[in-house]
């Protein structure tokens, strides 16, 4: 029987087996911070001992921090103190620590991997259940208790029993406006918070694989909330470009070495597993909670339901009690009183990235109060560096400094008694987030949209989807037309070479037959009918569009405003370049043609339809009498037109059959 992942790694890093008892586990990277370490430090310093590996731990303070004004002193006494004596007892030991203020700062699951600290295969531990996060990089990561910190202070080692072992395996590609956020919190909704008690879950499938270091972070993170032990994913290409040059990761030849090594880093297609669970991407929705743990969500466009996977009764009728909510009320449209974007599991550079992008050109929905916290200092720098935060402030919202926030409000951080908070954390239990507060879990697009409406909102109202397409949609056009009755009308007369030397393709209407529309002193031909009629459909004759392959001539036409060409013929490449481009090549017969452009003659206000759903075209002359003429679309293009998408929008909207190809392949 083959090993998976976790078997290899856990196998690798057992020191030895201890007789009906744990395994003693050699651990690769002990990352602290200021709420869990204190005490530790105390009972090794009590035994006279010291931290036997400084060189493989690494601290930084985060819960504590305050995120405004970090560079005065704290002014909460506990957590200052806190904070003071992360500071001693990491000079006293020799540990490399990320102060207040230091570039490597932030919350210790953000900046461990920004800083290159977690790489591949280890064992990664820490005194905070959300080091699951690690896990992204193919991992044994999980969090341990204070006695279990100081263990790894004394030895570098702790003794465990091996966990079982679950797979979740997510196929297909995400919706546009669907994020990680949405994947994990789907599956803790299907599986309930204790669906993978004391077990280690291993995350397969091509949904996971299309992911980026950052999302994969986000789902491994959030394992935690459905009773696993942690969460990893085997790492690739992707793993090792995001490691590749961070100031703790191996360099040069050493690097190459290592990758080497981390592309074993993959279970055997006959490796067992106690539990496996599949699910198909297309069918996540942006994901909210409307309860009082992680298990109770919904996608944002469904109602409250009767009950919860893994929640009895009195407990599922306790956490509506506490939210005010019931079943069968709807989740979008519900007031928010506070929107929190950040923590371990997103606040990162890319969720400011995906808040941007829905808030720019929108302002602050009013009563909304914003707390937008980057999860490290590195993520504060980038939000300036690529202009996310000029984006963000002119929407109305404010940025405030690194730290773990209102993910548990240990700080000032705390949402009120009563108030709705929608928030990008991982947990959504009673007072939370400040005593009293309704706390309602999303991804940082649904986050933005509710900033920017003040109420629940489905996030795909403000994403462009590549399935909805680039183009207008083209179903049935009805409109005055312009007609240019001569044959073998060139490219270069639709739009001359000498103005293709822009390395932009917007810039071509106006340019629209130039040497036809306008004399050689630049004035307005007047007899040209460019200039003396308007519509959106041109009726041309025949062997319309010859010459050059250059898309440039279909470009122009549609920018102009034309949606139709009418001829009884059209040069092949033009025609392919219309139908690439959003412009319907109506092809009629010469007799149709010529009647056509007839009944215009005698009045420019003659109305053409040009119908997509029956491919025909249809107008009525002076004495009122239709003519119908049928014209031929392939299916194919026939339904890219219909929807409004081009070759890449439909091939990206079918990304599942060659994600589903590349993993054959491998």
């Amino acid at each position: 029987m083959g090993k998976t992942l976790f078997d290899k790694i856990w196998e690798a890093h057992v020191i030895k087996e201890i007789e009906n008892g744990p395994s003693l586990l050699y651990i690769d990277r002990h990352l602290i911070h200021e709420v869990t370490s204190p005490q530790a430090f105390l009972a090794i310093k009590e035994k006279g001992l010291r931290v036997r590996r400084p060189d493989m731990t690494f601290a930084t303070c985060d819960h504590n921090t305050p995120t405004l004004h970090q560079e005065l002193p704290i002014e909460e006494p506990s957590s200052a103190k806190a904070v003071a004596q992360l500071a001693a007892n990491t000079k006293e030991f020799g540990i490399k620590y990320f102060p207040l203020g230091d570039p490597g700062n932030g919350i210790v699951h953000v900046c461990g991997p920004e800083r290159g600290v977690v790489l591949c295969g280890q064992t990664v531990v820490c005194g905070d259940s959300h080091t699951a996060t690690h896990g992204a990089f193919g991992n044994i990561a999980f969090g341990i208790g204070t006695s279990e910190v100081a263990m790894v202070f004394a030895s570098q080692s702790l003794l465990q029993n091996k966990p079982g072992q679950t797979k979740i395996e997510v196929n297909g590609r995400l919706a546009p406006g669907v994020c990680a956020k949405d994947v994990i919190l789907y599956i803790i909704s299907k599986l309930g918070t204790s669906g993978c008690n004391g077990t280690f879950v291993e995350y397969c499938g091509s949904t996971f694989r299309a992911m980026s270091m950052e999302e994969r972070m986000t789902v491994c993170n959030m394992s935690i909330e459905m009773g696993a032990r942690g969460g990893l994913i085997a790492p690739d290409q992707t793993t090792f470009n995001y490691i590749k040059g961070r100031p703790y990761a191996p360099a040069g030849e050493a690097f190459d070495k290592a990758v080497e090594e981390w592309k074993r880093l993959k279970s055997d297609e006959d490796a067992h597993y106690d539990y496996t669970f599949s699910f198909n991407a297309s069918d996540i929705e942006p994901m909210v909670t409307y309860g009082t743990n992680p298990g109770m969500g919904c996608p944002v466009t469904a109602t409250i339901p009767e009950s919860a996977v893994g929640c009895d009764a009195a407990n599922f009728s306790k956490a509506l009690n506490y939210m005010a909510f019931a079943p069968g009320e709807p989740m979008l449209g519900k007031k928010i009183d506070y929107i929190f974007l950040g923590s371990c599991t997103n606040g990162r550079i890319e969720d400011f990235r995906a808040f941007a992008s829905i808030v720019k050109g929108h302002k602050k929905a009013e009563g909304i109060t914003a707390w937008l916290v980057p999860g490290s200092k590195e993520v504060e720098r980038k939000i300036e560096e690529e202009g996310l935060g000029e984006i963000i402030r002119e929407a109305g919202f404010e940025i405030r400094q690194p730290g773990c926030s209102a993910c548990l409000a240990m700080n000032a951080d705390k949402v009120p008694a009563g108030k709705y908070c929608l928030s990008t954390s991982n947990r959504n239990f009673e007072g939370r987030q400040g005593t009293g507060a309704r706390t309602i879990l999303a991804g940082p697009l649904a986050v933005a949209a509710a900033g920017i409406r003040g109420v629940i909102t489905d996030p795909r109202e403000f994403v462009k989807s590549a399935v909805a397409g680039s183009k207008e949609k083209f179903i049935s056009l009805t409109s005055t037309a312009v007609v240019i009755p001569v044959n073998n009308i060139d490219t270069d007369q639709i739009i001359p070479a000498r103005f293709l030397k822009t390395t932009s393709r917007d810039s071509f209407a106006g340019k629209l037959f130039n040497d036809l529309r306008y004399k050689a002193d630049g004035e307005p031909n007047p007899d040209f009918e460019l200039n003396r009629m308007q519509g959106k459909i041109l009726v041309a004759g025949r062997n319309f569009g010859c010459g050059s392959s250059r898309e440039h001539a279909a470009w122009a036409l549609y920018d102009y405003g034309f949606r139709a060409v009418v001829s009884s013929s059209f040069a092949d490449i033009f025609r392919n370049n219309a139908l690439n481009n959003g412009l319907v090549p109506v092809t009629v017969s010469q007799e149709y043609l010529d009647a056509l452009t007839a009944a215009i003659g005698k009045d420019k206000e003659t109305k053409i339809t040009v119908s997509l759903e029956e491919c025909t075209i249809s107008y009525k002359d002076g004495c009122g009498t239709l003519h119908s003429a049928s014209f031929e679309i392939g299916p194919y293009k026939r339904e890219c037109l219909m929807k409004g998408y081009d070759d890449i929008d439909y091939l990206v909207a079918g990304m599942d059959d060659i994600l589903d190809f590349e993993e054959k392949r491998k």
